[in-house]
This record gives C-alpha cells, structure tokens and sequence, in this order.
C-alpha cells in the first residue's frame, strides 16, 4: 500500500508566554536552545499577534481561524464552565482534520472549555492549566481545580495525595496568586507539564496508519510560578533582566519602585524565566522523538502561544491590554524536510492563521468562512505577510471591550469607554507616547480607524 503522502501535524502551543523570551527573539538571559533551534531551521515569524488577549476566547480564535466577534466565545466568565461556548455551528479545523481522514489527538491545555472537551479529537487527555486563582482541588464557588481529571487520576496513582498537595501548597501565607514565585511541591517528573510532553512523545512512538494531527498544549510559562526543582533556582535574582517598561506607569511616565517591589519583581522573573526554559526542554524532548523515529521527515511543526504578560511591566501584571507584551507572541513554523528553512519574516502575521495553515498542508478544503489566511505562502518564501493584525477584548462582566488595529508601523486602539490610543511604534517601540491627540498623526490616526471599521466589515459573523 502506498504510503500517504499528506503530512502529520505538530501544534505545540506554550501558555502566557512572550515573544521576547526567546534568544533568536532578543533574550539575552533567558536560554531556549531547543525553540532557538528550531526557528533557525524553520520559519521564525517576528511579527505575530493574537487576535484575543486572554485564554479561553484566544485559542477559540486559533481552533477556528475566525475573530472573537465572528464565533461569539467572547470573554473568560470568572466561574468555570459558566461561560459562553462556541456557538454550536462553529467548526474547529481539528473537526475539518477529521472529515479528512486524519487521526487527530490532543494532550494537556487546549483550552476548549465550556464546550466538550473531545470535539475534534479522536483522543485526549487534558488539563484546564494551572490557574492562580484555585486554592482548592475541589469545593470552590468558581469552579473545579482545572488541572483537571486526566492528570489527577495519573498522579494519584503514580503518587497518592500528591494531586492535593499541589493546593495545600497554595494555601500557605506565602502563596500570593500572581506575584508568587516559590518551589513546586513536587518533584519535576510529576509535574503537569513533564506529564504533557510524556503523553505527546508516548503518541509519536505509535505506529500511524494514517497521518496525524497532534496538539500539544504545555501550561507553562503561566502563573503561578510555582516552578519544579531545578528550574526553580535555575536563574539567579540578581541576573535578571527586567522589562525595559518597569520603571513607568500605564501612560508612559517614570514611575518610582520601592525596594521591595523591585525584589517581587526579580523573584517572579527568575520564577517564570525558570518554567520558559523548562517549556523549551520539554519542547527539546518531543522533537527529539520525532527525530529518532523518523517522522520528523514529513512532519509540519508549529509553535505560538496564546498571547504574552504585562510581567510587572508598567506596574501591573496579566493580560488583558493591547501592549505589545500582551499580543506579540512566538510563532514558529517548521515545514518537512524538502522545503525551504532558515528564513526570518518580519511581514505582520495573526496567530489564527494557524488554522487554514494546518488545512492547507493537510490538503484538506480551507473554508471561505476562515477570515485567517494561511501561512504556507510565506512559510515557502512565495507570498507576502498582512498589512494588518486585529486583536479584541471582552471582559468577564462584559462591560470593557476593546478592539486594536495593528500594523507593521503603528498601533492603534479603541475601547468601549470611548478612549482612544495610538502609537507609533517605529518612533516609540516601547509605547510610551500615546499620539492620539498628536496634530502630526491626524491622518495616520485616521487611516487606522478606517483599516479598523474595513476590517470587522469584512469579516462578519
């Protein structure tokens, strides 16, 4: 029988992770040899920007290829399982994998909740992520601890109590939610991600007789960084490098640090810098499986995240804003063996195009109703990167929204209060000078609210 000649697929996505920890990205503290590797025998995407800036509404965005205001999950309700879900119409491109004829599989955070965890997937075990707001395995008004039933059950058969150790730990006086940074409680091979990655290279080991689709969700670097032995003092406070907007508020201006916050600070960033390193040995591992076994030959890998962290930058950690440590993410890709590598784009890109990309090299049908286009053009050096990157917020209540237009030169923001936001970001890269009001931006300013109105015109609902 002739073998199938459509390629398998790797999604690997990390959690809450920046563009700027990556060494090919400008790290120049933070080590990541693995995901280095990787972008310089691939495609490393310099310009790439999540269409939502929390989790849930972020990956639905990725599993769609469609804008938040086109599949309707628009926000993270703050009770678990109490939120909108996709409506039921939508599609996932893992479901499209399987009209296909792929075998399609997912282990650790894909993020789908409220909706069926097992849509699109032939095979899954999952976990909610980490989540800094659970202090309770079980019992809490919010919802289920969301590392979730698949881990739990894995653990406590490999180590019982340990599942319930991990809360008991965040109940000491010293567990703070996000600005935590301590020693997991437990030992780096029970660790939710170590248990990931053993199921995502447990599957590669297989024999396929099919090619396959395979999403690796890791649920790091995202807080609490609550950090495994010896990721957890792998990097030592005093040689941390703190984000060049730490000493200035959220308009821009210097602002004063005591002492103590400055410590905070430090500690967090050896913490989280500390799991970034770890999500770069895991991803290490699995790409290692895929070489020993072969497939790495006829195997397309992508690596992105669902979007960055504020990291104490301007005083404030999370999510949530359209800075560009919010949106701007790692995207990888790296194609099979055959095609070209080794190429840098600084062109923009939107995360969502994932989804027609995995479609198109699966050879399977890209839907007129995906408002992402696929990368492959420019991942093969024949086609040219967006004019533009829309990214949009909800909160949980519903009462903030905003939607941001970004281009390869300026940004530019509007909320639902009314406010306005501009930056040019060739001038102002650190986005410390709001130009809205700026006579000199008056026709860029214009020019981007019509890029904005264009946009969500073109891509309705």
């Amino acid at each position: 029988m002739p073998k199938d000649p459509r390629l398998n697929i790797l999604l690997i996505t990390t959690d809450q992770q920046r563009y700027d920890t990556l060494g090919v990205n400008g790290s120049s503290w933070i080590a990541t040899a693995h995901l280095d590797q990787l972008a310089t025998r691939g495609v490393n995407f310099h310009n790439a920007f999540v269409q939502n800036t929390v989790c849930i509404p972020s990956r639905a965005c990725i599993q769609t290829g469609r804008y938040t205001h086109q599949h309707g999950l628009q926000y993270m309700d703050p009770v678990i399982d109490d939120g909108p879900a996709l409506r039921p119409w939508e599609i996932t491109f893992m479901e499209r994998l399987q009209h296909a004829g792929y075998t399609t599989a997912a282990f650790g955070k894909i993020h789908m909740l409220p909706i069926t965890p097992a849509r699109g997937f032939h095979e899954h075990k999952l976990t909610g992520g980490k989540g800094q707001r659970w202090t309770q395995s079980a019992g809490l008004p919010i919802g289920l601890g969301p590392l979730g039933r698949d881990y739990a059950a894995w653990l406590e058969a490999r180590h019982p109590g340990a599942y319930e150790a991990i809360y008991a730990q965040r109940r000491q006086p010293e567990y703070r939610a996000y600005h935590t940074a301590m020693t997991h409680v437990l030992p780096l091979e029970e660790y939710v991600d170590t248990w990931i990655a053993g199921n995502t290279v447990d599957f590669i080991r297989r024999d396929h007789d099919k090619p396959f689709f395979l999403h690796c969700g890791l649920t790091g670097p995202h807080g609490p960084v609550v950090v495994p032995a010896p990721y957890a003092t792998l990097y030592a406070e005093d040689d941390v490098v703190l984000p060049p907007n730490y000493h200035v508020d959220m308009d821009g201006h210097p602002r004063e640090t005591t002492e103590q916050e400055d410590r905070v600070a430090r500690r967090w960033w050896a913490h989280y810098a500390g799991l970034v390193t770890l999500m770069d040995d895991l991803v290490g591992q699995i790409i290692a499986v895929l070489e020993e076994t072969g497939l790495i030959e006829d195997t397309l890998i992508l690596v992105t995240s669902d979007h960055g962290d504020m990291a104490f930058e301007r005083g404030r950690g999370g999510k949530s804003l359209f800075f560009e440590p919010v949106i701007h993410v790692p995207l990888i890709a790296v194609p099979p063996c055959g095609l070209p590598a080794g190429r840098e784009v600084e062109g923009v890109v939107e995360v969502y195009d994932v989804a027609p990309t995995i479609l198109d090299y699966a050879l399977a049908e890209v839907p007129d109703t995906m408002s992402a286009a696929s990368l492959r053009p420019l991942i093969e050096g024949t086609g040219p990167a967006k004019k533009l990157a829309l990214s949009e917020f909800v909160s949980g209540d519903g009462t903030v929204r905003g939607t941001c237009i970004h281009t390869r030169r300026c940004k530019y923001e509007y909320w639902s209060s009314g406010e306005e936001r501009f930056y040019d970001l060739e001038a102002d890269p650190l986005e410390r000078e709001n130009q809205i009001r700026d006579p000199g931006y008056r026709d860029e300013v214009s020019r981007h609210r019509t890029l904005l109105i264009d946009r969500l015109i073109q891509t309705p609902a």
